[in-house]
């Protein structure tokens, strides 16, 4: 998000009424909110300038060939983290990175079509980035629960 953007009240609520639907119209979200069509036009295309937010189609992976979704916590040398940060985002098959406290520095989220893919992919990609110290992949057996509907901070509204 660029430096120095907050959001107002129209786009907090627009990023709501997404997070229930990603399909609503501009003409709904207008109705629902009470401003015009135009304005949310505008304020979406902004929000999505801006990096606030991402439209995307989110798919079960098991249904879609990914045999071997994973969870994988990095322990990095602390003057690595930034260099390891770097190179792991990168990485085709990495689809989530996360900067964490507790028990490991970083945790990544990726998604293979079998254990041997995973393998060959924690064995000799994963060790060829200096810095990283450890590894502790978990293999996701079922995904219980997968939602994207998180609000907004309203902060004092």
């Amino acid at each position: 998000m660029a430096k120095g953007f907050t959001l107002d009240k129209t786009e907090k609520q627009i990023i709501l009424l997404l997070q229930q639907d990603g399909r609503m119209s501009f003409v709904d979200m207008a109705e629902k909110i009470g401003v015009t069509e135009g304005t949310i036009r505008r304020k979406f295309y902004r929000l999505i300038d801006e990096g606030v937010i991402h439209i995307a189609a989110v798919a079960n992976p098991f249904e879609i060939g990914f045999e071997t979704p994973v969870i994988i916590g990095l322990n990095v040398e602390s003057s690595q983290i930034k260099n390891v940060l770097n190179q792991v985002i990168d990485l085709d098959r990495v689809k989530r990175v996360a900067l964490t406290t507790g028990m490991f520095d970083i945790i990544i989220e990726c998604y293979f079509s079998s254990n041997r893919e995973m393998a060959d992919f924690v064995v000799h990609e994963l060790s060829r980035i200096e810095g990283i110290t450890d590894t502790n992949t978990s293999v996701v057996l079922e995904i219980q629960k997968q939602s994207y509907e998180w609000g907004v901070a309203l902060g004092g509204e």
